[in-house]
């Protein structure tokens, strides 16, 4: 230990302490199409079985049929790229983009 100006006895440094490496998960292979579909003021990565043009035309009809329909919810069951089910309610589609 050392003494500075004033009398005082110096703590010696700390070594700085690592951080512990992540662990990555390995990426899965996307069967499907990875979309990311923005509507009504939010957006959601799905995977979907159609191409994006197929799956934007077919949308955009059934909310064309269906919208003005009071007995019509508009809850559709997508699946995200995780594996899992998230339910949305689509009245309107902003942007469909393809990732």
């Amino acid at each position: 230990m050392t003494e500075d100006l004033y009398g005082e006895e110096e703590a010696e440094p700390v070594p700085k302490k690592s951080k512990p490496k992540r662990k990555t998960k390995p990426k899965k292979k996307i069967e499907g199409y990875l979309l990311r579909v923005q509507a009504m003021g939010s957006a959601i990565e799905i995977v979907s079985p159609i191409p994006r043009d197929k799956f934007v035309e077919e949308m955009v009809e059934t909310i064309t049929n269906q919208g003005a329909n009071p007995e019509w919810s508009g809850w559709y069951h997508l699946k995200k790229s995780d594996d899992k089910i998230v339910s949305i309610r689509l009245r309107s589609i902003d942007v469909v983009e393809e990732l």
